[in-house]
């Protein structure tokens, strides 16, 4: 990958890392259409939305192509006869749902450890996703091995296991002298989930079986032993006592935790005002619109006051209405059972189980940001905030973001260490939380060639390579070349075309022009994956430090003319430059924004008068 900046000559040291780092996040964010300036609401909820007809992108892989899927799923080898139901996308009201990449899950979880546990349904997960990483890296070796109730799936090229452990209740179901006993308020099993970075539980369906589908003869509930009782309080119970376990063993630093949440099943057709209708066999189409008529079952409320209360951090995959107004994507008589069964329970795949491990790959990646669906700020702008002072210098947490800062001093950067001579200073936001993993934009950019162009400083490449050589877990061969630098291990580049006004400045016999309506050098920007432009600080020297000598618009010699006009009409025709010859689907484009100089401080914004930051130690402590 290249990355090339087009850039003139203003900012070294410490404050260039702040410009590196609002590009990571600019890279995650993008993925995921939940940063500032994207179409996305304050009330963006993705479990809320509905199903449209996507010919074109789904299914999202095609069913042959996963050669270990269960054969209880595997509708179209089952005999299926209409396939409409494996190309609907779930749409989110007011944001878009991104695409799953199975390619960047792989690096997220490089060297990690992900567990499943809970029923079939549970299975209809775990099966969905290993078929999408499978999907993403068809040429990459696996193994799947099945010993007692645990499954595993190993990609050794990128060594991540997803695992799946059948439990049906999350709590004890233990054989005694007087028969199955259901324990409502025992986990002895819980030392087998320690150990893993992700968790992903669910429990449900078990808890409704009776007579010869009933897995246990008694209810053990605190001293009491019953031979039944009310379902729906059993199962608060029980999910209250994983609860208590997820809050007791689980380290929330190490550990993320999950919820399934509730899977229907579409066995009354009046459930989706359809009485003619007994079960989910010959359905064909989705529920139309955004509700269903028979509203939340019981189940979800106790999911979600269960959740509320604990003190953990719990993720609510929160399938329910979207899997509700699915009432076609069932196995039916395709399934396991044949001609002689309705499974209006589990799921097709392709299908919609696919669609719950989309949104657990979008809360993954917005998680970066703490601002997903259920824990979504109200209105998340990574550029507005305040910088607070960390006092306790950390090489990990360099700078977010340059914008009030005043204080650019900082230790000379070697390209193994980055800290602050004074303080670290970390930006916090005005309605969410920023966390970097700081190996995954190397990651993201393996293999490709980001060129990043802009207009600001020479050091500016250097702040963003020191950052990734000083926080790769692996050990990283820095080639350099005269402005650019080379990362040997990644095959990433990030170079710098000095330009300090995008457009051209031409020697004459007059003297040197200014060309306000012309970009030649263009070409040389062409090519790159990722384009940065900077562009203003120069449009106001004056004098010696005045470049030009004539300034040339639309077909009109000037000595002068006002610069913001100047600066305007020149950056207009940059970008007609890009509109005319920048691919989109191939090339990303930022602008870094306008730089601030801090040559003139004022009691008006309550500082000591000044005018310059020579001896300023500290940042602005406001937000405006």
């Amino acid at each position: 990958m290249f990355i090339a900046l087009t850039m003139g000559k203003l900012l070294h040291g410490f404050g260039l890392v702040a410009y590196g780092l609002v590009l990571i996040l600019c890279l995650h964010e993008d993925q995921v259409h939940c940063y500032a300036k994207v179409d996305i609401s304050s009330s963006c909820d993705l479990f809320q939305g509905t199903w449209v007809y996507d010919n074109s992108t789904y299914p999202l892989y095609d069913t042959p192509s996963c050669p270990f899927i269960e054969t209880e799923f595997d509708c179209q080898k089952n005999g299926r006869p209409d396939n409409q139901y494996l190309k609907y996308r779930w749409q989110p009201d007011g944001c878009a749902l991104p695409r799953f990449n199975g390619q960047d899950l792989l690096g997220r979880l490089k060297g990690k450890k992900l567990l499943f546990v809970g029923d079939s349904l549970s299975l209809n997960q775990w099966q969905s996703l290993t078929c999408m990483l499978h999907a993403a890296v068809p040429q990459n070796n696996y193994t799947i091995t099945r010993k007692g109730g645990l499954s595993t799936f190993f990609m050794p090229d990128y060594d991540v296991s997803v695992l799946l452990s059948r439990n049906a209740f999350l709590v004890d179901l233990v054989r005694t002298e007087a028969g199955m006993v259901l324990r409502l308020d025992s986990i002895t099993n819980g030392n087998d989930w320690k150990g893993y970075d992700m968790l992903i539980f669910n429990t449900w369906h078990w808890w409704l079986h009776k007579g010869s589908r009933q897995p246990w003869d008694y209810i053990e509930s605190g001293v009491q032993i019953l031979k039944d009782m009310d379902r729906l309080a059993a199962f608060k119970e029980g999910l209250t006592t994983w609860s208590k376990w997820v809050d007791s063993n689980v380290d929330a630093n190490n550990t993320k935790v999950f919820f399934q949440g509730i899977s229907p099943a579409h066995y009354n057709g009046k459930e989706w005002d359809d009485p003619n209708s007994a079960t989910c066999s010959g359905q064909t189409q989705p529920v139309t619109g955004r509700t269903y008529p028979a509203g939340s079952p019981p189940a979800a409320t106790v999911v979600n006051d269960v959740l509320t209360a604990m003190s953990s951090p719990v993720t609510l995959l929160d399938i329910t209405l979207l899997s509700q107004l699915r009432k076609d994507g069932h196995p039916s008589m395709y399934g396991n059972g044949g001609r002689t069964g309705n499974d209006c329970s589990h799921w097709c795949l392709a299908g919609v189980p696919d669609t719950w491990n989309q949104l657990f790959y979008a809360t993954l990646v917005t998680n970066q940001l703490h601002c997903y669906a259920k824990v979504l700020a109200t209105s998340c702008d990574l550029f507005h905030g305040s910088w607070v002072l960390i006092k306790a210098i950390h090489s990990t947490t360099p700078p977010a973001a340059l914008s009030l800062r005043k204080s650019l001093t900082a230790k000379t950067m070697d390209g193994q260490t980055i800290g602050i001579s004074n303080i670290d200073g970390s930006l916090t936001l005005v309605h969410c939380q920023v966390q970097i993993q700081w190996s995954g934009p190397v990651e993201e950019v393996k293999g490709e060639e980001d060129t990043i162009r802009r207009g600001l400083s020479k050091p500016q490449p250097m702040a963003i390579t020191n950052m990734h050589v000083a926080f790769c877990s692996a050990p990283t061969q820095l080639c350099l070349n005269k402005e650019s630098r080379h990362l040997c291990d990644y095959d990433v580049s990030i170079m710098l075309s000095r330009n300090a006004f995008l457009v051209d400045l031409v020697d004459t016999k007059e003297g040197r022009v200014l060309k306000l309506d012309s970009i030649e050098n263009g070409n040389t920007w062409k090519g790159y994956d990722m384009l940065i432009f900077n562009t203003w600080h120069w449009w106001l020297h004056k004098g010696s430090k005045q470049p030009w000598d004539y300034i040339e618009v639309r077909g009109k010699i000037v000595k002068d003319m006002d610069r913001l006009a100047a600066f305007k009409e020149g950056l207009t025709t940059w970008s007609k430059w890009v509109d005319s010859n920048v691919d989109a689907a191939n090339t990303k484009v930022f602008f870094q924004g306008i730089s601030p100089t801090h040559y003139i401080t004022s009691d008006s914004l309550n500082y000591r008068k000044g005018v310059s930051h020579t001896h300023t130690t500290d940042a602005m402590r406001v937000r405006t």
